[in-house]
């Protein structure tokens, strides 16, 4: 499995959750056992009082697959047209005598590149003419979990009803994210299943799901509010070449510089996620979400793109001043420290 599971193939559904899966359920309504520092990987597209909107987890790797699939598409096309140019100039101008075998070698190689073009094609466009992204929604008033899908349609579903457990992805980017499933009566079979916006290191999964789970329980949301400093935004219009490239860097320090020597191929690859996000359309969550996640107009929590760091080329380069760097580290580890100190006092009080 990979991090492209829910895009490029299917999630497996109707089938029975895996002792793995079981043994290491991500619960709702307790900390999990490491009490972990919350952590929200710059996956936050609002947050308020009533609902926390994430990116998906493809947003991050967004224009990857479409760049390969569609240079390959082109290589291959071009090869193809100058190799039909050759040998119709060969064996219908020249006059060329063309037997039976070459007949039937072209035509297994068309038949061949056909399909290798066809498959190419059905990758880079699960990126290009479809949504600029796939958000997700935590309604804290209702306890709900609204996720708009690939396939255009919302899934609705009670939060305490989720089933949700660590992925592990082994192939092409090697990391760790959390799905979601949606189980039917018999609490084992997967009927459906989503994936929460986070991707990379174990650990740091561990406080994502810490920063999911208290915004939905816990009393925590302006404490939430100061760790973060980047959000994505795209809620209402499409995302720049500019922020494409800023989000695809996203350094956690200095010895990360060294992936500045990959530069021509970020330039290319946000390129092809710049032409995903324009020929794509923005998702607009129905009506009677929107309803149901009506803001408070005096609500003091108030998230977005707005309050974006000032300094953020700085900030994804690793590269913030000094004095900046110890203001916003201070104030990130403090608020997670607050949060998780009122998390354990309410633990402590619950017994």
């Amino acid at each position: 499995m990979s991090i492209h599971k829910g895009l490029l193939t299917p999630y497996l559904v109707n089938r029975l959750l895996t002792e793995q899966e079981k043994r290491n359920q991500l619960h709702q309504g307790q900390p999990h056992s490491e009490h972990p520092l919350v952590y929200e990987d710059d996956t936050v597209i609002k947050m308020n009082s009533t609902y926390l909107e994430t990116v998906d987890r493809h947003y991050s790797v967004k224009g990857y697959p479409s760049l390969f699939s569609f240079v390959l598409f082109v290589t291959i096309l071009v090869i193809t047209i100058y190799g039909c140019s050759v040998t119709f100039d060969r064996y219908f101008f020249q006059h060329n005598p063309l037997n039976s075998k070459r007949i039937f070698a072209m035509s297994i190689a068309l038949i061949c590149i056909f399909f290798s073009l066809c498959f190419l094609s059905k990758i880079f466009l699960k990126e290009w003419f479809r949504k600029t992204h796939y958000p997700i929604r935590f309604n804290r008033k209702n306890q709900m979990v609204y996720v708009y899908q690939v396939d255009g349609t919302v899934l609705s579903a009670s939060w305490k009803k989720v089933f949700f457990t660590p992925y592990e992805g082994k192939l092409g980017i090697p990391g760790w994210g959390i799905d979601g499933h949606i189980l039917a009566d018999d609490q084992e079979t997967v009927l459906r299943t989503f994936s929460l916006g986070f991707y990379g290191d174990k650990d740091d999964m561990i406080g994502y799901w810490e920063f999911i789970r208290c915004y939905m329980e816990e009393d925590v949301l302006d404490d939430l509010s100061k760790t973060i400093f980047m959000c994505p935004p795209i809620a209402e219009k499409k995302e720049s070449y500019l922020f494409g490239l800023q989000y695809s860097f996203r350094f956690a320090s200095k010895l990360e510089w060294y992936q500045l020597l990959f530069l021509p191929y970020t330039l290319l690859e946000c390129l092809s996620r710049y032409i995903a996000m324009q020929t794509s359309k923005i998702p607009q969550w129905p009506e009677e979400i929107e309803i149901s996640c009506k803001v408070a107009s005096d609500d003091k929590i108030d998230v977005s793109y707005k309050n974006n760091i000032q300094c953020l080329w700085r900030y994804t380069l690793a590269n913030l001043k000094t004095e900046d760097y110890i203001m916003l580290h201070k104030q990130r580890k403090t608020a997670a420290k607050r949060i998780k100190r009122k998390v354990i006092a309410r633990v402590i009080g619950k017994y």
